[in-house]
């Protein structure tokens, strides 16, 4: 069944980006719908990241188009302070200010990008931390956090925005093993409350579990795209074939 062109959150079009003689984006087109979980899988230089922070304009495409719930992020009169209370951003290297507490992390973002008054910004705040589980951290520094913690502080800064969509780059792969299993937690309830997430991961069992469409990049292009089963286990590509064979 198609879904209606209506309900597309996200839409890429012809993206290219490259920084001095590296061409890292090739020309990708891909729609994220409403509602929808798309992991995007792929070896290390493929692209992956780089779409995502075109998306969310921390870099500017060379090229092509990109829409976000109506909203033309590569229009240079765009407010970009106004995309990005929309859509949230979680990090690799979870990005929190070491000065601050964990509730000072998380208002930061809210009265700087959305103009939040502090005690609104403060409610929105307890809120988002107590549905990731750290409504007893909110006094603590970072560095007193473990990794797993610190990275669900990062999904808590994305999660007050009250965004329509999150970004998801390599969220756990700065993690000791034992930590991805709590951040992996909180992104499965996200997924089960209908959140319109874009997961750049190397988390196979994630992609089976949660996704409802898997890409596979590699060479800044998208090789192959489709449902979970259909990617994961029966892929048309080889070098699908040959990346899977190498995680799995």
């Amino acid at each position: 069944m198609t879904t209606p062109e209506k309900d597309v959150m996200i839409s890429i079009r012809n993206l290219h980006k490259h920084f001095g003689d590296l061409m890292v984006l090739k020309g990708i087109d891909l729609d994220v719908h409403r509602g929808e979980k798309v992991v995007v899988l792929g070896p290390s230089g493929s692209g992956k990241s780089t779409m995502l922070r075109c998306i969310n304009a921390l870099e500017d495409a060379d090229n092509g188009s990109i829409t976000v719930d109506g909203v033309e992020v590569t229009d240079r009169k765009t407010n970009i302070n106004r995309l990005r209370e929309h859509l949230g951003m979680v990090f690799q290297r979870f990005n929190l200010w070491p000065h601050k507490t964990v509730l000072e992390n998380v208002m930061l973002g809210q009265m700087v990008v959305s103009g939040r008054p502090q005690e609104e910004a403060r409610e929105r705040a307890l809120k988002a931390l107590e549905r990731v589980g750290l409504a007893a951290k909110v006094n603590d520094y970072p560095v007193r956090l473990s990794g797993g913690q610190q990275q669900r502080v990062g999904i808590a800064r994305a999660l007050a925005m009250e965004p329509k969509a999150i970004l998801f780059d390599e969220p756990t792969s700065a993690l000791d093993p034992e930590l991805v299993g709590e951040v992996l937690g909180v992104m499965k309830s996200l997924a089960d409350e209908g959140m319109t997430m874009v997961v750049v991961t190397h988390e196979i069992g994630f992609a089976r579990e949660v996704a409802d469409h898997v890409v596979f990049m590699d060479g800044g292009v998208i090789v192959e795209q489709g449902r979970p089963e259909d990617v994961l286990v029966n892929p048309q590509e080889e070098r699908t074939r040959s990346f899977l064979r190498r995680v799995l």
